[in-house]
């Protein structure tokens, strides 16, 4: 429980900075599954069913979660996350 609230507070105070991915992409708006999908799976190669378990969650924590313990990067998942939460 304690690291969950310590996650979101980091990224809710903007300590854990996302980075962009490499390829230039149209912009997106959040609350959307697919930019999740494909910001995961096109930008970070991460496994398809692992992006959907974490973009299909009900929760920002529980995106997040899903990916950190897959050991995605903070960065990555707090970014993935953002866009289907936000």
């Amino acid at each position: 429980m304690f690291g969950k609230v310590l996650a979101a507070t980091l990224l809710a105070a903007g300590a854990i900075a996302a980075a962009a991915p490499a390829a230039s992409a149209a912009p997106v708006k959040a609350d959307d599954f697919g930019a999740c999908m494909d910001y995961a799976v096109g930008a970070y190669d991460i496994e398809p069913w692992l992006a959907h378990d974490a973009c299909d969650a009900s929760s920002f924590e529980e995106c997040y979660w899903v990916l950190r313990r897959a050991y995605v990067p903070a960065h990555v998942a707090g970014t993935a996350c953002r866009l289907s939460f936000d």
